[in-house]
């Protein structure tokens, strides 16, 4: 079963260290949490990709929060690549938080409405 240290797990290999886990915990329960209550029947939240986009939004959320504050993440990693912060860590991080949504969108129910003709 998923949990927040799950999420922050997967958050840490994207950002580097320089966020405190107490901080990005409840974040990281919270894109879960989020991601839990629109899962599609069968779905399963220990889904890579289930996690993966809950990371990206516990993330999203802590750059939007920093840069609130004035402070920001310095660098990203992706696979065997470093990203440091030479553009906007916030615009990074809405990049990856849609990025991992569109993979893991076959697992959510999207909420559209639709009018069906008989």
């Amino acid at each position: 079963m998923a949990n927040e240290n799950t999420v922050l797990a997967r958050l840490r290999h994207w950002a580097d260290d320089s966020a405190p886990d107490p901080e990005l915990l409840p974040l990281c329960l919270a894109g879960l949490d989020s991601l839990r209550a629109r899962l599609r029947d069968g779905a399963e939240e220990d889904n890579p990709r289930v996690i993966s986009a809950a990371a990206a939004i516990a993330l999203y959320q802590y750059q939007l929060r920093q840069r609130l504050c004035g402070g920001a993440l310095s660098g990203f990693k992706a696979g065997d690549l470093t990203l440091k912060s030479a553009g906007d860590p916030l615009e990074a991080a809405i990049r990856l938080r849609d990025d991992c949504l569109a993979e893991a969108a076959p697992l959510l129910r999207d909420g559209a409405f639709v009018f069906l003709t008989v």
